[in-house]
């Protein structure tokens, strides 16, 4: 992971209220990353999968329904543009913002990273007892890994607390 991506995910850490715990936190955010990583594909942009992991549930009020929380993760972004995504440009900014405000409300978008993203966070679903299945990934590469049997096995891999 690249110091900036490394940066991010201290701030985002440190501003995580503790009573929130990890359903939603740095410990999915991880496992976020790493799924992003896995389902990387040459045309996405890398730099804008992992920022959207430590980003897309940063702005959760509560771990149940919160509508509002991507919507408030890309007016997050606004303000810190300059100062932690300051090695994103306009472009990447937009698709960030965009995966952030769509991530729980819509299936795919056509954009490949931003699909990733999208994948990368279902792909957790397991951490809240709900089993990602392929009709509901948003790229054919993370259907594909959702159907294998050993599937379950490769997430648990992924369940332990870890920190590249």
């Amino acid at each position: 992971m690249n110091s900036c991506i490394i940066r991010l995910r201290s701030f985002s850490s440190n501003r995580w209220p503790e009573t929130l715990g990890v359903t939603h936190g740095v410990e999915h955010w991880d496992r976020v990353a790493k799924f992003g990583e896995i389902l990387y594909a040459d045309g996405a942009d890398k730099d804008v999968i992992m920022a959207f992991a430590y980003l897309h549930d940063s702005e959760r009020k509560e771990n149940g329904e919160d509508s509002g929380h991507g919507m408030r993760a890309s007016l997050l972004i606004d303000t810190i543009r300059k100062t932690q995504l300051f090695f994103l440009n306009d472009s990447q900014i937009g698709k960030l913002k965009r995966a952030c405000e769509l991530h729980t409300i819509e299936h795919r978008t056509g954009d490949e990273t931003i699909d990733i993203c999208f994948d990368a966070d279902r792909m957790d679903l397991l951490r809240v007892g709900i089993m990602p299945v392929p009709d509901k990934m948003a790229t054919k590469q993370g259907a594909e890994l959702v159907s294998r049997p050993e599937f379950l096995d490769f997430y648990a891999m992924f369940n332990n607390n870890f920190f590249y």
